[in-house]
């Protein structure tokens, strides 16, 4: 069938559009194509059809993946795989919620992606809590998480996709500087004596080592090798990463593990109520969270969240070692400037070190008379 004029069953037009209806052979598979045109005039129509059928012709096997599917088999093959996996499905049913699940991958666009991104940030975290999404929750739910869909879809599915045509920087809402947070000896003592005592090896080893929470709660007792001081942990953008872990930190977990030698989990804690009441159960980030805010409560301490004891141990760390490519291997940095941003806490260094020099670099005759005193010949 070429293209033609709707009409109903009196004669009158369905539509002032020609529409076009035609079935190809695309990979192998007959494929049936149709739609409207959007012409008026027959010729027209017949010009956008030969360009559709052009179209269709260059498809690759997957190019009609819908969103949610895409979504799906991200999750499949990357998102069960990450300590983040909770947060990677929520952000793609966020992204499926607010573009359309049912929507073709490849036909998504950059305006597509900025209506769901400000949709987003319109939107809080729920009746419990009102406050509207922050900039870098809309970042991690919506504009990233797209991007990385849209550039696995071309490089590894060999779909149409062109994320290169996205300005995804533009698409990004500004964030605010990034947190240097720290605990200060007051705020630790009263943080410590408030927090649950079965929380308190799975903390204490954040704050001694610096992982990130999902990282060190979802370490299982065979990625530990206490006897060469090794961990298997995952890594931002990487995957699993053999990290080195200190005397202190291996008795930590060795203390840990013989609570709950049952568990493949090496955190433990106790739960408090129900038929279960006193028994043992793998730490979640959710009731880890729970725990630390509780403590952050009870005890008065204000602006600190579950990432800043990440932020808190490489301050710390880079204090007592000036060493910027130490700390940066103890995060497990990819780049030297995620490191930099904890460079403030070396300004007292700089500061002691730059004492003096005005004496060894300046004549003492000069000297003496900037400070007002008369020179001596």
């Amino acid at each position: 069938m070429s293209v033609y004029l709707a009409k109903r069953k009196d004669g009158s037009l369905k539509s002032p559009y020609y529409q076009f209806d035609f079935v190809l052979k695309v990979n192998g598979e007959r494929r049936r194509v149709h739609g409207s045109t959007g012409e008026t005039k027959e010729g027209a129509a017949r010009l956008h059809e030969k360009k559709e059928k052009t179209r269709v012709k260059a498809e690759r096997p997957l190019d009609n993946m819908t969103l949610a599917a895409a979504c799906f088999r991200f999750e499949e093959e990357i998102g069960r795989h990450r300590a983040s996996s909770d947060d990677i499905t929520t952000a793609y049913a966020h992204c499926c919620r607010l573009i359309g699940g049912a929507r073709i991958l490849i036909n998504l666009t950059a305006e597509d992606i900025a209506t769901a991104v400000r949709k987003r940030s319109a939107e809080t975290y729920g009746a419990k809590n009102p406050k509207l999404v922050t900039p870098a929750t809309v970042n991690r739910q919506i504009v990233e998480p797209m991007m990385r869909l849209m550039r696995r879809a071309r490089s590894v599915w060999n779909m149409s996709c062109e994320p290169d045509r996205i300005p995804w920087k533009d698409l990004k809402m500004k964030e605010p500087e990034g947190r240097n947070r720290e605990f200060t000896p007051e705020e630790s003592d009263t943080f410590w004596a408030t927090l649950r005592r079965d929380y308190h090896p799975v903390i204490l080893f954040l704050a001694g080592r610096g992982f990130r929470a999902r990282s060190a709660i979802g370490m299982k007792k065979f990625d530990v090798d206490l006897k060469n001081g090794t961990a298997n942990v995952w890594k931002k953008g990487v995957g699993m990463t053999k990290m080195r872990l200190a005397k202190d930190q291996c008795d930590l977990i060795l203390a840990a593990m013989k609570l709950c030698p049952n568990s493949p989990f090496i955190w433990t804690y106790v739960k408090q109520k129900g038929k279960d009441k006193g028994k043992r159960f793998p730490v979640t980030y959710s009731g880890l969270r729970g725990a630390i805010n509780t403590a952050f409560r009870q005890s008065g301490i204000t602006d600190f969240k579950i990432h800043d004891l990440r932020h808190d141990f490489a301050s710390k760390l880079l204090r007592r070692t000036s060493n910027l490519a130490l700390v940066k291997d103890a995060l497990a940095h990819s780049d030297i400037k995620s490191t930099l941003r904890y460079a403030h806490v070396l300004g007292d260094d700089i500061a002691r070190g730059m004492e003096g020099m005005t004496t060894g670099m300046v004549p003492e005759r000069s000297l003496s008379v900037v400070n007002g005193k008369k020179a001596v010949n």
